[in-house]
């Protein structure tokens, strides 16, 4: 008996301990998340306040005689083809009626520098790889505004034949297609925006498939073990939710990243929870019930975490076309949580049932990943491969350092050690297309880049953490 009422209660105050420890972090991330915001509407020279002004200083000039206050809200983007900031000028390339114009306004000297100017236009030789060039010339003076496919932008002032001001790492906010003004603009093909909504949906049932797969092996016990590891459960979070992110923001200050890979690889470190990770670690020796409720504990919480991520990596960008939090969250309950909440259920109250179903279901799940993995490649692969050292560089950085931060929090036991590991430096990438794909309506232009970007990450974490397992393995037999 008193064994038995001894068990009982460490069971609640192990849930107990679990709660508060959840509870803590995130109060922390709230936090500063707040914080960030209160920041950003009283410094007028944060990265998001810097793209509201610039957005309200591009709609003052826009087409009007005379300067008039709009709201952000308010700005014509339909007909905007390209629209950034750097260090000096606001830039406006877009149309009106069936001519192209620029508007460059001088954010230094709070000056319009052009207004409504005719710009020419030096299409793209191949509009998977060139950029487009728009040409305002004024007496000696040439206004070069310059676009590629991968987001990178430069604007180039000519007086005469000398360059008297040349910038290329601009805060791109619309990059799009508009006919008339950006030569990518192609017909709509009914039967190819069919295959792509196929695909998509597919991807979504592909990613609701593996979710299932994995949790049908789990009972409750399963899932709340670590609510029993505090130490763990704590350093855990840490590795998966904030050190990631903290990594990803030095990866940044690599120089020579394109727009396309900057949200890429953001949108990367901001879903965790990849749903090979339980089949990786398990084969490594990871050690199955922390397997289960890290996993379990990461793809719940992925509700609230990605929506402050954003939140938060949104005052340090100048790209803000995400999903509100309420969006981000609804997606998340649908492709992960749901999917994985059946599975557990299942598995608890039909186990006879779930055990049937353990094998097809896996089965069925990874055929449909390899479809999609078999596809993506294809229509992609060309643009890994040319991703650029720079790309793999801050990849394989942020890889490598992400799988070492999880090592290390992971405790002195190997089979946990593993564990955190692979959940700390495999990212979701499934989901991570599935919010870039709905996230950026004014990027259309180099949205292709970003899924690139997101291949191409997926494929480096994966080599990068080839050694790293061949270790495992070999550690495992030793022990």
């Amino acid at each position: 008996m008193f064994p038995l009422k001894s068990d009982l209660i460490y069971k609640r105050i192990s849930s107990r301990a679990f709660l508060i420890s959840v509870l803590a972090v995130f109060t922390v991330i709230l936090t500063v998340t707040l914080h960030s915001a209160s920041f950003a509407m009283n410094n007028p020279d944060s990265a998001m306040n810097q793209t509201v002004h610039a957005q309200e200083l591009i709609a003052q000039v826009s087409t009007s005689d005379q300067p008039s206050p709009s709201a952000p809200s308010d700005i014509p983007t339909a007909d905007t083809a390209l629209l950034f900031q750097n260090d000096r000028y606001a830039v406006r390339v877009f149309r009106q009626g069936n001519k192209a114009y620029v508007n460059i306004y001088d954010k230094e000297n709070k000056t319009l520098t052009l207004k409504k100017i005719p710009v020419s236009i030096t299409p793209a030789k191949n509009p998977k790889k060139d950029p487009i060039k728009y040409v305002a010339t004024i007496d000696n003076q040439k206004y070069i505004v310059i676009i590629n496919p991968l987001g990178a932008s430069e604007l180039t002032i000519l007086k005469g034949e000398t360059v008297v001001y040349r910038q290329e790492s601009n805060q791109v906010e619309v990059a799009q297609k508009v006919p008339g003004i950006s030569d990518q603009t192609e017909p709509v093909n009914p039967t190819l925006a069919l295959v792509r909504t196929i695909f998509i949906n597919y991807a979504k049932l592909t990613i609701f498939a593996l979710m299932f797969a994995m949790a049908i092996r789990w009972r409750f016990e399963d899932v709340i073990w670590l609510g029993q590891q505090p130490s763990l459960l704590l350093r855990s979070l840490v590795s998966v939710f904030i050190a990631v992110p903290l990594l990803g923001a030095l990866t940044m200050l690599i120089p020579g990243l394109t727009v396309a890979q900057h949200i890429g690889i953001w949108a990367m470190i901001t879903c965790p929870g990849a749903p090979m990770i339980p089949f990786k670690s398990l084969q490594a020796g990871g050690n199955a019930k922390f397997v289960a409720s890290l996993q379990f504990m990461v793809c719940i919480l992925a509700i609230i975490s990605i929506p402050l991520t954003v939140m938060i990596l949104a005052q340090f960008s100048p790209n803000e076309p995400w999903l509100s939090p309420q969006e981000i969250a609804k997606q998340i309950f649908f492709a992960q949580v749901l999917p994985m909440g059946i599975g557990v259920l299942l598995a608890e109250y039909a186990p006879k049932f779930a055990e049937d179903l353990v094998e097809p279901a896996t089965k069925i799940a990874k055929f449909m990943l390899l479809l999609v993995v078999i596809i993506l490649l294809a229509v992609s692969l060309e643009k890994v491969l040319n991703a650029g050292f720079t790309a793999y560089l801050a990849m394989a950085f942020l890889s490598i350092t992400s799988l070492a931060c999880g090592h290390f929090l992971g405790g002195s036991e190997p089979d946990t050690q593993t564990v955190l590991a692979y959940s700390t430096a495999t990212r979701n990438a499934g989901l991570a297309v599935l919010l870039v794909s709905l996230n950026f309506p004014n990027l259309d232009y180099v949205k292709g880049g970003i899924i690139n970007t997101l291949i191409t990450y997926a494929l480096m974490a994966a080599f990068v953490s080839i050694p790293y397992t061949i270790w495992r393995k070999r550690t495992m037999v030793k022990n």
